[in-house]
């Protein structure tokens, strides 16, 4: 082989073994940038106050254990019966059932959003049977 040949060989392996490195390596960074931060379930706790009515969720406690702590207003006290929240691949989903009077079993199923700072998801209005979509923003 004369050595023009060997070294076009050895520049082209050269070449293609640095670009299966930067491939390599920037396939890693992307991976690394795209995933999402956990989110913190203490972001819940707070006043959030639908945006198309008078109505209230007052988060006070959010438990390890997947329980929390939280009432409802419209804009009277509603008896919630029970509260719950969850995170599934960083997200946090929380869910309020209420039992009382007029709301045997309405539920809210929101999702926080933690680039608006607000709960955003569905509310089950059981008497009618019905679902609306709802946000929720921070009470300031």
């Amino acid at each position: 082989m004369n050595k023009s040949k060997i070294i076009y060989i050895s520049a082209a392996a050269l070449i293609l073994i640095a670009v299966i490195i930067f491939f390599i390596s920037n396939n890693g960074n992307e991976t690394n940038s795209s995933e999402k931060k956990t989110a913190d379930k203490n972001s819940l706790v707070g006043d959030w106050v639908r945006t198309d009515a008078n109505y209230l969720i007052r988060i006070t406690e959010v438990n390890d254990g997947g329980t929390m702590t939280a009432q409802y207003f419209n804009p009277n006290p509603i008896n919630v019966g029970k509260a719950n929240w969850e995170q599934t691949y960083g997200n946090l989903k929380i869910v309020v059932e209420m039992r009382d009077v007029n709301y045997p079993g309405s539920t809210y199923t929101l999702n926080y959003l933690p680039d608006r700072d607000m709960l955003a998801g569905e509310y089950y209005q059981a008497v009618e049977g019905l679902t609306f979509y709802v946000e929720f923003g921070r009470s300031k």
